[in-house]
């Protein structure tokens, strides 16, 4: 039974719920050069009944981060391999579907087994069906990737679900504890499963890799909690550490009773107490969608993208532009990219349309200069506008805000800008080396460790000239296979 409530204590439910996807308006997408998906939640209400009304939740008690003092003692997180799923029970004999809410639903395993547990959040999902369809529509590019990762592990179907729970399938969420991507990672849990973040690249909003590391996360804590997918999901939200005092807990009252999800419940924290409920119940609800007339946007059974290894730096307007695709399109299968470009150095995974990515993949060997990067990086003093910048590199400032995905043309000092360059810029800065200057020119490839200072001490120039020729500033860190241009005496 739906009962009324003050809105003190609705607003005391409501915020137990930052990381499930149901408050969006407290998930931020950060745009400094990435874009985030156009479509913004729609703020949801829980169902509010005896069991689920409780306390504001103490946000200081939850720890979905690793701290560094407990790293030490969760290294069965990267070490340990989970044992077989000899208890989960593996069904496929159904017939596989075209559309694959159809196919998922014929799979359910956990959902099934606990309805009276969750009928409240169905009948609250009831009355919000857009929040379903809209969710179901973000879903589409990376489904069926993550349902094909899960079927090769075995693991219950209703995981490929997790993100819209985490983050309503949206890989540019971020929660305002710092957790980002599909999959929600904080940052040092991130760390810990390979999602590395820098100036250039985000791991956590990565699609390819948060998925894998989710999942390896999900299969240890499945290991770590005798085998019980409830617990390791309630881990997965709240941290082991969280279960486990939960459990200990539980057992002080009841030394004869059975540890599962449901019965030590209200030892968890308040957020924990809804996740795994929400989870089930969408489940549900997609299994019976007909019964209940559930709108999903149909998703098809197949591959949506393909991967391409890539071992070189490109840019992504160039690809966009070479391949038809839009620059929105590019980031929504690659949101780990945070800037125009891939990263500098390394190998990555370029994920693309299962119909483009061959076309690309023989341009990128035929011809990899389509594909170059051509912008420097400018970081910005103190008293400079735009439009200062803009005429120095002989560019405009809608370019400079195109390349760097700004709204307006605010700027901070300190902060780096990328700024595209062009022919005529080339030629301006060519024509500062003195005609009479005597010496030989030479291409110089910069190599990983490579300085301005010590590529003018190896050449016996000066930083100044370099730093004049080439138009990089004395302060900049230099790209690893970068060529700059070196007049040495003759």
């Amino acid at each position: 039974m739906i009962l009324n409530i003050p809105k003190t204590l609705l607003t005391a439910v409501l915020s137990s719920l930052l990381f499930t996807g149901c408050v969006p308006n407290l998930i931020k997408s950060d745009k400094a050069d990435s874009i985030a998906t156009n479509e913004s939640y729609q703020p949801l209400k829980l169902p509010i009944n005896q069991t689920i009304i409780e306390q504001r939740i103490d946000e200081n008690n939850i720890n979905r981060e690793f701290t560094q003092d407990t790293l030490q003692q969760h290294t069965w997180l990267i070490n340990s391999k989970p044992e077989p799923l000899d208890k989960f029970i593996w069904k496929n004999k159904h017939p596989v579907h075209n559309n694959i809410w159809h196919e998922m639903s014929n799979h359910f395993y956990l959902a099934p087994a606990h309805t009276e547990k969750y009928q409240d959040y169905i009948q609250y999902y009831l009355k919000h069906p857009n929040h379903l369809k809209r969710v179901s529509k973000r879903a589409e590019p990376y489904l069926y990737f993550i349902l094909e990762e899960i079927k090769k592990r075995q693991m219950p179907y209703e995981i490929a679900l997790l993100p819209i729970v985490e983050s309503g399938f949206s890989p540019f969420a971020k929660s305002y504890v710092s957790a980002a991507g599909l999959w929600q990672f904080m940052p040092a849990t991130g760390q810990m499963f390979g999602l590395y973040q820098s100036w250039w690249f985000e791991g956590r909003q990565d699609v390819y890799k948060s998925t894998h590391a989710a999942l390896d996360y999900l299969q240890s804590l499945y290991k770590r909690n005798n085998h019980d997918w409830l617990l390791a999901l309630a881990s997965y939200n709240c941290g082991h550490g969280n279960v486990r005092k939960a459990k200990k807990n539980y057992l002080k009252k009841n030394p004869n009773g059975v540890v599962n999800f449901w019965t030590i419940r209200n030892y968890l924290p308040k957020e924990t107490q809804h996740y795994v409920p929400q989870l089930l119940a969408i489940s549900y609800l997609i299994d019976h969608q007909s019964d209940y007339g559930v709108l999903l946007e149909p998703i098809e059974n197949t591959d949506f993208f393909t991967k391409i290894e890539l071992n070189q730096q490109i840019s992504l307007p160039k690809l966009a532009k070479e391949t038809n695709l839009s620059l929105d399109k590019i980031k929504l299968l690659n949101p780990g990219f945070l800037r125009s470009a891939t990263p500098p150095t390394g190998s990555f995974k370029l994920l693309l349309p299962v119909d483009i990515a061959n076309s690309f993949a023989k341009k990128l060997q035929q011809k990899p200069s389509l594909f170059e990067v051509n912008w420097l990086k400018h970081k910005i003093k103190s008293g400079e506008s735009l439009s200062v910048i803009a005429q120095k590199y002989n560019t405009s400032s809608k370019q400079i805000k195109k390349l760097n995905g700004l709204k307006n043309s605010k700027i901070l000092a300190g902060k780096t800008l990328l700024i595209p360059t062009s022919i005529n810029y080339t030629k301006k800065f060519t024509k500062q080396t003195p005609k009479n200057h005597r010496g030989k020119k030479i291409a110089y490839t910069l190599k990983k460790g490579d300085s301005l200072w010590k590529v003018a001490k190896k050449h016996s120039v000066t930083t100044t000239d370099l730093s004049r020729w080439n138009n990089i500033e004395k302060s900049q860190i230099l790209q690893p296979g970068t060529k700059i241009n070196i007049w040495i005496k003759g």
